[in-house]
């Protein structure tokens, strides 16, 4: 599909995400930013904006004088809906074009990737990293959330009614595959349930390569069974002492002698 179909695509479907407004699934997304580092005065990138349902959460967590949220989309429509939904919210910019042919003013501390890279054939994944991994800050990270490929394998085979045009398993290998060249990553992934039981969707967290240029062991600390025996011994001092120089409970010699 071309990007000129793909934009007629997601121009008529602002009126569905408009209905459907923010849900459990853009919390999470939100939720996960803040739990892998965002903070209020990062500059944040979000790829696949639609209507500004993730912006708007993410906007709320950050400072607006420090802080900022620029939102892209291939579609117009749902850009002009996004400006309107978040008219009030002057820290969060939105930006219509093509990901990989517009031009935007990094470094970004996040980039976020809010259910779109199902969207994105994937031949395209390679030059998308690469683009992402040139707005990144350094100590950044990319936050890029899906559906878990296998239930939208299922999905194809059995639900196709729930699709959209394109609409991909992004498995694990053909992500680190994209984003490894671009010099990203992978720190984490998770497959976790939202509305099906089985785990519904997927969120993977990439950081710049070049952030982690050293490694140190791990102090290591006392165990339970340690620390009580280090009370004990602290306790039984104490109790020695406290008798101004007399018996040592320790010495097996009732007598003192």
């Amino acid at each position: 599909m071309s990007s000129t179909e793909s934009r007629a695509f997601y121009d008529e479907y602002v009126e569905r995400q408009l209905r459907v407004g923010v849900n459990r699934r853009h919390e999470a997304i939100r939720d996960f930013a803040l739990r892998f580092g965002l903070e209020p005065h990062h500059r944040v990138l979000e790829i696949g904006a639609g209507v500004g349902t993730v912006t708007g959460l993410l906007a709320a967590e950050l400072d607006p004088d420090e802080g900022g949220v620029v939102g892209v989309d291939l579609s117009p429509r749902s850009i002009e809906a996004a400006r309107a939904r978040l008219a009030r919210v002057p820290h969060a910019r939105m930006e219509a074009g093509d990901v990989l042919e517009m031009e935007l003013e990094g470094p970004f501390d996040v980039v976020v990737l809010p259910d779109v890279l199902e969207h994105i054939p994937l031949e395209l994944h390679p030059a998308l990293f690469g683009r992402i991994a040139g707005w990144l800050a350094p100590d950044g990270f990319v936050l890029a959330h899906y559906p878990n490929p296998h239930f939208l394998a299922w999905c194809q085979e059995h639900r196709p009614d729930l699709l959209q045009q394109v609409d991909q398993p992004i498995w694990a290998d053909a992500l680190t595959a994209a984003a490894y060249p671009a010099g990203l990553t992978l720190e984490y992934l998770e497959t976790y349930a939202i509305w099906i039981e089985e785990g519904d969707y997927q969120v993977a967290l990439f950081r710049p390569r070049s952030a982690v240029d050293d490694f140190r062991a791990i102090e290591e600390r006392p165990g339970v069974v340690d620390r009580l025996k280090a009370l004990t011994r602290r306790a039984l001092d104490r109790v020695g002492g406290s008798g101004g120089g007399g018996d040592d409970c320790g010495d097996g010699d009732p007598a003192g002698a």
